[in-house]
């Protein structure tokens, strides 16, 4: 094998390992967390991307323009930038707190203005729902919700980020669709 073909097999090892693998969400496809005990529905239409760290990453048109991200952590696996840990008893507005403190210590997201700050219920247990908007580097308005749960397992985060024009009205009806349909097993 020559110099030339053995860079170029390498340079085409490389690019692939870098490419993510999507999947488009088809209807009726219940997805399940088999380590995070729960389940619930993908919004159809968006695509998934199936080789990630969280437990489930989406977007319909891109991840630039909108996505959904859910995981499940443990507790003592701490926030990046406050480095605080959740636990298992804390209520659903220290939660909103911890997160709040967690964003403005960001520098991406430093500048951001709470919309609503909602104790919400997830499949029956008690949550916090926080919808923010803030500004990116290059002055666009951005809009992000999550829902948050705390139990003995962790916590479970459920996430939608958009621009504010158009992108975040049009995807949230999925957001909420799919936070309706967790299920605790």
């Amino acid at each position: 094998m020559s110099l030339r073909h053995g860079l170029a097999v390498a340079l085409i090892l490389a690019s692939l390992a870098g490419c993510a693998t999507w999947t488009r969400v088809d209807p009726g496809s219940r997805a399940e967390s088999q380590a995070g005990g729960y389940s619930l529905e993908l919004p159809l239409g968006w695509v998934r991307r199936t080789a990630d760290t969280h437990d489930f990453f989406v977007t319909r048109d891109g991840p630039a323009l909108n996505y959904i991200l859910v995981m499940r952590q443990p507790h003592d696996r701490t926030l990046p930038n406050t480095r605080r840990p959740t636990r298992a008893d804390m209520l659903p507005h220290e939660v909103a707190e911890l997160y709040l403190a967690e964003w403005r210590g960001n520098e991406a997201t430093a500048n951001l203005v709470v919309l609503s700050n909602t104790p919400v219920l997830l499949d029956g247990k008690p949550a916090v729902r926080l919808h923010v908007r803030y500004r990116n580097e290059r002055g666009l308005p951005i809009e992000r919700v999550m829902v948050v749960c705390v139990d003995a397992r962790g916590r479970l985060t459920l996430l939608f980020e958009a621009p504010a024009i158009v992108y975040f009205q049009r995807g949230l009806p999925a957001f909420d669709a799919m936070v309706a349909s967790v299920r605790f097993r």
